[in-house]
């Protein structure tokens, strides 16, 4: 919703890194525990595990009770699936398997109110269960989510130069388990070709601008890696793992770093 939409916003405009873990238990509390640990957002997994379209609101409101954004990862890029997630309110929506200009662009224009998209208007959440003004509403909509565009092929990564050109993306994913997997690498993300196909990615966006987010581990030296490399988003997509009595100490870690490497004050 637009506070915390905006509250990304801010940071990623500011050039700051953000945090977030990804979540498929159907316990909204998690979320809420996450926020409040101090990140930035909550992955929100649509695509795998069992989260229904319950779950996933009920995440929605835990991350923004915990103090955190709001981003969901669709099955799919259907207009059908994403009506139902925008008007629940999500601060990102993330499209997977993006591999062309035209993906991208119908992955927007689900997102957009006519006459620049396809959106159908009746929002539940989003507008405050109707207290917030209609054409306040309509007016802000179409920009207050961010649209995340996941590259998981190598058409996709082809294809990179061009899909961060198209108007209304406002980050870009590069999902290195299902890339190792359809280059043929069985799912060896740490290949040297993946990291190099990485980094390409990073630049390219870093070229346009774009912010970019990435999957690390939980360890320092690969957090420390994709910030060098340039991430401006970092997601760490296991939670189990990532246990959160020690969360306080990689955000700090984290922003150590940024401001070490930029030779800045936080």
């Amino acid at each position: 919703m637009e506070k915390y939409a905006t509250m990304i916003k801010e940071k990623l405009n500011e050039g700051k890194i953000l945090c977030g873990v990804a979540v498929s238990l159907s316990d909204s509390v998690v979320s809420e525990l996450i926020g409040i640990s101090g990140y930035d957002f909550i992955w929100i997994e649509g695509e795998h595990g069992a989260l229904d379209r319950k779950d996933i609101q009920q995440h929605m409101i835990a991350a923004h009770a915990g103090g955190a954004a709001s981003l969901v990862r669709l099955v799919n890029n259907d207009p059908d699936l994403v009506k139902p997630i925008m008007d629940m309110g999500t601060d990102i929506i993330c499209f997977p398997f993006i591999n062309t200009v035209q993906d991208a662009q119908k992955a927007v224009a689900a997102c957009t109110y006519p006459p620049n998209g396809i959106r159908g208007y009746n929002p539940q959440r989003a507008s405050y269960y109707g207290d917030m003004n209609y054409f306040d509403y309509v007016k802000n909509a179409n920009n207050e989510t961010l649209k995340m565009m996941l590259i998981e092929q190598k058409a996709g990564y082809d294809n990179l130069e061009e899909i961060v050109k198209v108007k209304g993306i406002d980050i870009i994913a590069l999902g290195p388990g299902d890339l190792s997997l359809d280059m043929g690498f069985s799912g060896y993300m740490d290949r040297i070709e993946i990291k190099d196909m990485i980094s390409h990615a990073a630049e390219i966006c870093k070229k346009y601008k774009m912010p970019f987010i990435i999957f690390p581990t939980i360890e320092k030296k690969s957090i420390e890696e994709w910030v060098n490399i340039g991430a401006n988003m970092l997601c760490f997509a296991k939670i189990l793992p990532l246990s959160l009595t020690l969360s306080i100490n990689y955000y700090l870690f984290i922003m150590r770093l940024y401001q070490f490497k930029n030779n800045i004050k936080l």
